[in-house]
């Protein structure tokens, strides 16, 4: 579901995805930059933005169908399951995780969401690692917008722990009721 006041939603769901008209739509022949008619005919391939897409084909029947962007295609999952720290998220997809997400819901085997897991789990311990020491993370390749905002978020924590760590000035001391806790025999506990 859209967050209709989000703007990072706004910016993924305008990302352009290939479509293929399956009936003529008159007057429509300025979604194809190609086009000399003012119609746009049936089995014409276009690529529009995702909310465009979307509502084109909820309807019934549909009016396009929609493939794969190239970047969740077999042989960039075969790259990105192989080993996804060597990819420039950055060039391949600035919302490589949220539009994925939103194919993945259309895709009837379940790959795209599979090789969105798999890329995730690769690259946050990356991510993670680079986040202790402020000087690695430009040595990794680009990273998309999300792993830019979840490294700076990793940071920001991790700079505070540290602090707290240096302060020192309220250490972890046991509880009181947990000090003062004597383990209780499994008959008095039957009595109760």
């Amino acid at each position: 579901m859209t967050n209709y006041l989000s703007i990072s939603d706004i910016l993924v769901t305008n990302e352009k995805v290939p479509c293929k008209f399956l009936h003529d739509l008159p007057k429509m022949g300025f979604l194809d930059p190609s086009a000399a008619d003012d119609d746009l005919k049936a089995g014409t391939n276009v690529e529009i933005p995702l909310w465009l897409a979307e509502s084109l084909f909820s309807r019934r029947p549909p009016l396009v169908g929609v493939d794969l962007p190239k970047i969740y295609k077999e042989t960039y999952r075969e790259i990105l399951n192989a080993d996804a720290c060597t990819v420039d998220m950055h060039k391949l997809g600035q919302h490589f995780y949220e539009l994925g997400c939103y194919i993945a819901k259309h895709d009837i085997k379940g790959e795209v969401a599979t090789t969105l897991i798999n890329t995730f789990q690769q690259r946050f311990r990356m991510i993670l690692s680079a986040s202790v020491s402020t000087d690695s993370i430009s040595s990794f390749q680009p990273l998309s917008a999300s792993e830019r905002d979840r490294t700076a978020a990793a940071m920001i924590t991790e700079a505070a722990l540290s602090g707290w760590l240096k302060r020192g000035d309220c250490p972890l001391t046991t509880a009181n009721m947990v000090a003062n806790h004597r383990k209780r025999k499994r008959a008095e506990m039957e009595m109760l």
